[in-house]
């Protein structure tokens, strides 16, 4: 009954105001039992009749016995007990002889004019008492009917039935309609947002994206904010993924026409024997290299996306390593006309997976080679500090504009016409590889690059000193 968020709120109110209603009365019934108004109208009564006694007795002079008849007769007209006290503070004369006996104090004692004494029985009794000036008190008595006594008393009962309640419930009437209506309020102030997002989420499938008004209190702001910002990720990655797509099958397109129409000559006759069918073969089996390296690059992105990429972890010569990538690219260099210089100093090792690093360095500087123009140069240089080795990819080519910096490492893509067209195609993978391999050693990679100057692509790897525990346990093995 009570699931949507809007009724919990009602329900909350209602039983909050409930709860404090009831605080309230248990309050007001502990306030009348400890502070009784009967006592206070009992007292009130007491000097009245005290101040009427006091004009009689002032009026006129009366003997013993006149005084003891007024006494006995103003008890029994405005029912209360009259206890007249000797200067022995025993009793000379009491209205009610058949009342437990109430002990005055002794003289050198004396009690307050008025307040609370108690009986031989233990029985409460409110008083307000005159010393006379012949030595004697008078004391006029009304059993107590306050504090926990009046909870059995018929009179609080009839003072809760006639003139608390009826009150009482008006007031928490009006005050739970006023909460129902606040909470009404407060769960429309506070769903609508959450209302919004759910006529949301239910577009999703449809394809639909849309943006929903940050309001409402904190926390629903917080979430109409996190809830926008996932959309823009899933509407980034769905963009993404469909980019993913339509680039592979490009990729995949190019080659595979050059496959199917060479095959297809063959099979029809249309390509003969000699050099013709030589060249035929030769680029059928070129285009088949480059989609197995376009599958391979998409394998291998997809375990890195996955977590699934094991690293073969050992003790790595980084000025090795970059010495063999020199060698290796040292015929493309030669071929692409481009000066390939090396400079490295002395690197400390580090530990890592050798042939992914050299992946990357290979990558790097094969894209270099391809993008730059024949009688410019390539650069590679190394340096360490601070714990970190720093690897330089350095060009002279034409250089990548500044609006395209920040997307040179995502997957397939390529800046048209900024730069030379590759004299060997990639699969537009190579970059996003290198960064995922990077990353996976605890490093860093980044690039800057000036128009018309060249491009440098920085590699920063953590390295070990000599005395690292791995090192030690790899020589020792």
């Amino acid at each position: 009954m009570f699931t949507s968020l809007r009724a919990r709120l009602w329900l909350t109110y209602a039983l909050l105001i409930i709860l404090i209603i009831s605080i309230l009365g248990v309050g007001i019934l502990v306030y009348i039992v400890r502070n009784p108004l009967v006592d206070r109208q009992a007292l009130a009564r007491l000097d009245a009749a005290m101040q009427l006694i006091r004009r009689q007795l002032n009026d006129r002079s009366l003997i013993p016995r006149e005084r003891q008849l007024l006494f006995q007769r103003l008890s029994d007209s405005l029912e209360i007990r009259v206890i007249l006290y000797d200067v022995d503070r025993e009793p000379v004369l009491d209205s009610q002889p058949d009342s437990p006996r109430i002990s005055w104090p002794e003289a050198d004692s004396e009690p307050a004019l008025k307040g609370q004494i108690t009986d031989q029985e233990g029985k409460s009794w409110l008083y307000s008492s005159w010393p006379l000036d012949s030595g004697d008190v008078l004391v006029l008595a009304l059993p107590r009917r306050g504090g926990l006594q009046l909870l059995s008393s018929p009179f609080l009962r009839e003072t809760l039935r006639e003139d608390f309640l009826p009150t009482f419930l008006r007031a928490g009437l009006v005050a739970l309609v006023v909460a129902l209506i606040f909470a009404a309020w407060m769960g429309s102030w506070i769903a609508s947002p959450l209302q919004e997002m759910e006529k949301a989420v239910r577009t999703l499938p449809e394809g639909e994206y849309q943006q929903i008004p940050i309001t409402g209190p904190d926390e629903v702001r917080a979430l109409a904010g996190a809830y926008n910002e996932m959309l823009e990720k899933v509407r980034a990655t769905q963009q993404s993924q469909r980019d993913f797509v339509a680039n592979v099958s490009h990729e995949l397109k190019t080659p595979l026409t050059s496959i199917q129409g060479f095959s297809g000559a063959i099979l029809d006759g249309t390509v003969e024997g000699g050099p013709a069918l030589r060249r035929a073969a030769g680029i059928i089996k070129t285009e088949a290299d480059r989609m197995y390296r376009l599958v391979v690059d998409l394998l291998d992105l997809a375990r890195f996306d996955a977590g699934t990429v094991t690293l073969d972890r050992q003790v790595v010569d980084l000025e090795a390593l970059l010495r063999r990538v020199e060698s290796q690219l040292i015929p493309q260099a030669a071929e692409a006309q481009v000066k390939l210089k090396v400079n490295i100093g002395s690197l400390p090792t580090c530990v890592g997976d050798e042939d992914r690093l050299s992946q990357v360095f290979t990558n790097l500087v094969d894209n270099a080679l391809n993008h730059t123009p024949p009688g410019g140069f390539v650069q590679l240089t190394a340096r360490s500090g601070g714990g970190m080795a720093r690897i330089e990819v350095i060009d002279s080519g034409e250089g990548i504009p500044e609006e395209h910096l920040p997307r040179i490492f995502e997957r397939f893509y390529k800046v048209d016409g900024s730069r030379k067209k590759e004299r060997t195609p990639g699969t537009g993978l190579g970059l996003a590889i290198a960064r995922q391999i990077v990353e996976a050693h605890g490093g860093e990679i980044s690039v800057r690059s000036i128009v018309g100057e060249g491009t440098a692509f920085e590699v920063i790897l953590p390295v070990v000193r000599s005395d690292d525990r791995t090192v030690a346990v790899e020589r020792k093995s």
